[in-house]
């Protein structure tokens, strides 16, 4: 036999072998799979009562009762091969339980750091040296979500969370496979406030007051569309060369942009399943003649939220961007962050209330005739939106500093979220 056709034959034999190796594998995880399936105990179930995804996190609430006789439960992901503990927040009055995965709303179970497989979110518990696994029921209206992970080296994954049946009985499974992203699938959206339709406010260069035609007569006008424009298409830039995929709510400065509908800049994020919505605007005290004394960034953040991330964009946008944090003290709960609420207790600006859904209490359906109807103001499947003041453009000095390095400011953005994502402070 000649060496080229021994090479051949070898070659079809480890085909052969590899094929045989794969299919007995699948065999075994299969009859492992159905195994495990067959050893929780349906007798027992706890009720969840809530869940949304935010952002890359999955929050639960809900309740079980479950007697003395067993130890501390706990709430795991497991298949029978593999289990994490999944940290909860748990209350207990006689033998009834609360729970919730966590009190913040961006916090919770990061989807981004599970691995492929398939798993079942299940409560555990032991009495003595009896480990009994019993499932969650879904007592919301809610159903069935898709999630694709942040792109990472031009990689993706996609987790299917989804309520199976177990011989008539419920079980919340998480399949998690790689994928190619759609075509339709962001990882970030940002909106560059205003539109060609809307200026926002009207600045001139030197100070001056704009005449009744929005015009500076003796410097150069300037437009708050268009500045958020520019800073945004820089930080669009900066996070597509980090491996991120970014979508723009409007592609050039005079376009124009609904508010709600399938594509507004209050629900545009959703519609392409984005994780992140980073809406960018400057701010103004209304002080004539370019005389305001107020000066600063700030970054608006939901309620009931970490602030961690928000911290990071503080952090690296007053380093990157070389400015001060806000003078302004109303809504101010720390540095640089802000939260505004309107009296029904609800973020006071819609790009943070109506693109987080349920979790941030949007509200804008089509009640009102003035907009378009918010296809997610009563989902539980959003992104997790900031909105960011990146200074006060009727200050002279912050003007020039903001025309002068958008792509300081974008560069702060684009890094405090990186440096979030990559585990630095996030856990």
């Amino acid at each position: 036999m000649s060496k080229r056709k021994r090479k051949r034959k070898r070659g079809k034999f480890i085909f052969v072998l590899i094929f045989l190796i794969v299919v007995i594998m699948a065999i075994y995880f299969f009859i492992n799979y159905k195994t495990f399936l067959g050893k929780i105990n349906y007798d027992i179930n706890g009720n969840i009562t809530y869940y949304d995804r935010y952002g890359i996190h999955l929050n639960f609430k809900g309740d079980f009762n479950l007697d003395d006789s067993y130890d501390s439960p706990i709430l795991v992901l497991s298949n029978g091969n593999f289990e994490k503990v999944i940290d909860w927040e748990l209350d207990k009055d006689k033998d009834k339980y609360s729970f919730e995965t966590s009190r913040f709303i961006n916090k919770g179970i990061n989807l981004e750091t599970l691995d492929n497989g398939n798993y079942y979110l299940l409560i555990k518990a032991k009495k003595n040296d009896d480990v009994i696994y019993f499932p969650l029921i879904n007592k919301t209206k809610y159903e069935d979500i898709i999630y694709y992970t942040l792109s990472k080296d031009g990689k993706n994954k996609k987790i299917d969370i989804t309520w199976d049946k177990f011989e008539g009985h419920e079980v919340l499974g998480f399949h998690i496979k790689n994928t190619n992203l759609p075509d339709d699938v962001y990882d970030i959206t940002i909106d560059p406030g205003h539109d060609g339709n809307d200026s926002g406010m009207i600045v001139c260069e030197n100070g001056d007051v704009p005449n009744s035609n929005g015009k500076c007569l003796k410097s150069t006008t300037y437009k708050e569309a268009d500045i958020n424009f520019d800073v945004a298409s820089a930080l669009k830039e900066k996070l597509e060369k980090m491996g991120y995929k970014v979508k723009l709510t409007r592609d050039s400065k005079e376009d124009t942009v609904p508010t709600y509908g399938e594509m507004g800049s209050g629900t545009m994020a959703n519609t392409t399943k984005s994780k992140f919505n980073l809406a960018l605007h400057h701010n103004s005290t209304n002080i004539p003649g370019g005389m305001s004394t107020t000066y600063g960034f700030e970054v608006y953040v939901a309620g009931n939220s970490s602030f961690d991330l928000a911290r990071s964009f503080v952090k690296n946008i007053g380093k990157y961007a070389d400015v001060l944090v806000s003078t302004k003290e109303e809504f101010k709960v720390e540095d640089g962050i802000y939260q505004r609420f309107s009296s029904d207790g609800v973020p006071y600006y819609y790009m943070i209330r109506e693109i987080g859904g349920i979790a941030t209490g949007a509200y804008q359906d089509s009640i009102n005739t003035m907009y378009d109807e918010n296809l997610y103001y009563d989902s539980n499947d959003t992104a997790e939106g900031y909105l960011f003041e990146l200074g006060y453009i009727d200050n002279v000095a912050e003007l020039k500093n903001i025309l002068n390095n958008p792509s300081g400011y974008a560069k702060g953005i684009a890094l405090g979220l990186d440096e979030y994502l990559s585990g630095d402070i996030n856990g």
